[in-house]
């Protein structure tokens, strides 16, 4: 399989993951307003809802990390290295990718780690007893999509930087 075809499976397991983080966030709309709608209008809040809350904001936030990696969309603060020349830049990335690829890695093998301790122990919700291994494990896959997108970043920065000293 050839580095093009990858990158491109990799966009698109990117998107997949942000279309669920659209539906979270979208599901999490349509709770919120009903919860709040049942509870002023109807004084009868819906159950849950404050837990259902916090799952789907980890799908949503760990859904959109690879995504926004892929489309350069973290924030970034350029003032002080769009001094420098390419070669130091492209070093500095080449850093921050590594370092970013290094934490990433840990948050994903930390996070298996916690899905297997939770299943293990039965580990849930208070009130609604949703176990909440299969959402660390989510996390822990959104991460795993996340340092994939770094050591594509950074294959991308060495071709740059050997064609930028050969040139």
């Amino acid at each position: 399989m050839n580095r093009k075809r990858l990158l491109k499976t990799l966009d698109s397991l990117s998107s997949w993951l942000a279309y669920v983080g659209a539906a979270a966030l979208f599901f999490m709309m349509i709770l919120t307003t009903l919860d709040v709608a049942g509870r002023y209008l109807f004084n009868s809040p819906i159950l849950g809802v404050f837990e259902m809350t916090e799952f789907l904001v980890l799908i949503l936030i760990f859904s959109f990390l690879a995504y926004a990696q892929s489309n350069k969309a973290h924030v970034a603060v350029e003032l002080l290295v769009a001094q420098f020349s390419d070669r130091v830049q492209v070093w500095i990335d080449l850093f921050n990718h590594t370092v970013c690829l290094f934490l990433m890695v840990l948050i994903t093998w930390m996070g298996v780690r916690r899905a297997l301790e939770l299943m293990a122990v039965g580990g849930a919700s208070p009130n609604l007893k949703v176990p909440a291994y299969p959402f660390v494990f989510f996390l822990a896959f959104g991460c795993a999509v996340m340092c994939i997108q770094y050591f594509a970043d950074l294959v991308r920065l060495f071709a740059s930087r050997n064609e930028s000293d050969t040139l």
